[in-house]
C-alpha cells in the first residue's frame, strides 16, 4: 500500500491500575501539570473513557495537549518500507506487518524530575507489548516527551491527540501550497520540491519524463514543528521520516519510521514566544542585515555585461537595488533538461571574465553581489574545459562525500549527469 494512503491508527484506551481508575490524578514536572482523568462528567451516563491532559502552572485552565476520551494515544507497528529516489525526489510505500493499537495505562510514576506513563499495547498478531512515555521539563516552557516500546521489531511509533475542528495549523517548514495545514497529511522529509507539485498536466508530464513532478507537500525545508490558532505548539526531535496527519477534524496523529519518538510541547502566550522557545532549541537565524531591506535583490543570469546592462536600466529609473543574485556564477551547461549549472563551485571566468571589476563598481553604489552553493558536487573534469579545481575529486579523496555500501561516493542522478553529496553530519 502507498504510504500516503494508510489510514490513521486507532484503538481503545483502558486503565488497569485501580488507583488511577477513579477521579483525577495529577502529576508534575517542572512547570507542567499532567492529569489523568478517568471519568468524563460531561458524557452521557457520566463516563466516556480516560483522558490525559497537559497544562502549564501559569495557565492551568488552558490545555496545551490532551488526548481523546477512551481512545488510544500511543500506538506502534512493524512496517516494511520501500523507498526509491529519482533526481532528488523520494517515493515512500509502506506495508504494515502488524499494528498495535489498543492501549492500557498500567501505572503513572511521579519521579523526582519526570513523569513516567507505563502500559501495554495489544497487537494485531496477538502480541502484547509494553511501552513507556516519559515527560520531563528541560526548560520552564518546554515539556519533553520520549516514547519507546518493549519489542525490537516495532519500527513505527504513533502519537495521537485531540484537536478542535476549527483549529488552524501553521508551520511544518517551508510549505509552498498552503498556510493552514488542517485537513492535510504533511510528510516531513527534505527533497526536491518538484516541477508542477500536483498541478496538472504539468506534474504528470514531468513525472512521465523524469519522475520529478513532486506533490503539494514536497519541500526543500521540511520542519517537524507547528503552531496552532489555539497557541498549541509541538515539535519532534526525531530525524527519521515522519508524518503529521491532520486530516481528521478532531485529532492529530504523528507517526515516525522509528521504534521511538522524541519531541517537545511548548508553552507561550503568543506566537513570538512559541517561536522563541523552538529556536532556543533548534538554533536561531542571525538577524538579516539592514541593507537587504533597502532595495531590490535582483535575481538574474547572463554574465557581467548583462548585469551591467540591467543595472544601468534600473539606475536610470531610480530603482533602489540592494544586490544582484547570480546563480550562474559557476557557469552554465546544456543538458537534456535545458540549461543547468556546473556543480563545481568555483567562479567561471569565461562567463564572468570581469567579475572583480563588476563587484567593485557595484560596491561603489553600495550594491552587493550574491551567489549560492549547494552540497551537491559533480565531477565535471572531462566536460568543463576551463576547470581550475576538481572539487568532486578533492572531496572524494578527503572522505567528505556520502558513501554507498561499497564505500565509494554515493552518486545521485540529476538529469543526464550524477553528483555526489557532501556529508554534513
Amino acid at each position: 500500500m502507498r504510504e500516503w494512503a494508510l489510514r490513521p491508527l486507532s484503538g481503545r484506551l483502558a486503565i488497569t491500575d485501580p488507583e488511577l481508575n477513579t477521579g483525577r490524578n495529577s502529576f508534575t514536572t517542572g512547570s507542567f501539570i499532567i492529569t489523568l482523568s478517568a471519568i468524563g462528567q460531561d458524557a452521557p451516563g457520566g463516563y466516556a473513557g480516560p483522558r490525559l491532559t497537559i497544562a502549564h502552572r501559569s495557565a492551568p485552565g488552558r490545555w496545551l495537549w490532551h488526548t481523546l476520551r477512551g481512545e488510544t494515544f500511543v500506538g506502534a507497528a512493524e512496517g516494511l518500507e520501500t523507498v526509491t529516489e529519482t533526481r532528488g525526489s523520494y517515493f515512500f510505500s509502506d506495508r504494515l506487518v502488524s499494528t498495535c493499537a489498543d492501549q492500557t495505562i498500567d501505572g503513572i510514576d511521579q519521579l523526582p524530575s519526570a513523569v513516567e506513563v507505563r502500559g501495554s499495547l495489544t497487537c494485531s498478531d496477538g502480541k502484547i507489548i509494553g511501552y513507556t512515555l516519559i515527560f520531563h521539563a528541560p526548560a520552564s516552557n518546554q515539556l519533553a516527551f520520549s516514547l519507546s516500546f518493549g519489542h525490537p521489531k516495532l519500527n513505527r511509533a504513533y502519537l495521537t491527540y485531540a484537536s478542535d475542528s476549527d483549529e488552524h495549523f501553521f508551520g511544518l517548514g517551508e510549505q509552498f501550497s498552503r498556510f493552514d495545514h488542517k485537513g492535510q497529511r504533511v510528510p516531513i522529509w527534505v527533497s526536491e520540491q518538484g516541477i508542477g507539485r500536483g498541478a496538472q498536466p504539468v506534474t504528470a508530464l514531468v513525472n512521465l519524463a523524469a519522475r520529478s513532478g513532486g506533490s503539494d507537500t514536497t519541500t526543500y525545508a521540511a520542519v517537524p514543528h507547528y503552531i496552532t490558532s489555539r497557541l498549541r505548539s509541538l515539535f519532534l526531535e526525531n530525524s527519521e521520516y515522519s508524518v503529521f496527519d491532520l486530516r481528521a477534524a478532531d485529532r492529530v496523529q504523528i507517526s515516525t519510521f522509528s521504534g521511538q519518538m522524541q519531541g517537545r510541547i511548548l508553552f507561550g502566550a503568543n506566537p513570538e514566544e512559541l517561536i522563541t522557545e523552538y529556536t532556543g532549541w533548534a538554533g536561531r537565524m542571525r538577524p538579516l542585515p539592514n541593507w537587504i531591506l533597502e532595495g531590490a535583490v535582483v535575481g538574474m543570469q547572463g554574465g557581467d555585461a548583462r548585469v551591467r546592462e540591467v543595472y544601468a536600466q534600473l539606475k536610470s529609473r531610480g530603482t533602489p537595488v540592494s544586490a544582484f543574485w547570480l546563480q550562474d556564477w559557476v557557469g552554465q551547461r546544456s543538458t537534456s533538461f535545458g540549461k543547468q549549472l556546473w556543480w563545481n563551485w568555483e567562479l567561471d571566468r569565461e562567463r564572468y571574465p570581469d567579475w572583480d571589476a563588476l563587484r567593485a563598481e557595484l560596491a561603489a553604489d553600495d550594491v552587493r553581489l550574491m551567489v549560492y552553493v549547494s552540497p551537491f558536487i559533480a565531477d565535471v573534469a572531462a566536460l568543463k574545459p576551463n576547470l581550475r579545481r576538481n572539487l568532486f575529486l578533492e572531496a572524494s579523496q578527503a572522505g567528505y562525500l556520502v558513501k554507498g555500501a561499497d564505500g565509494s561516493p554515493y552518486l545521485i542522478q540529476n538529469t543526464d549527469f550524477s553528483a555526489g553529496l557532501l556529508d554534513l553530519t
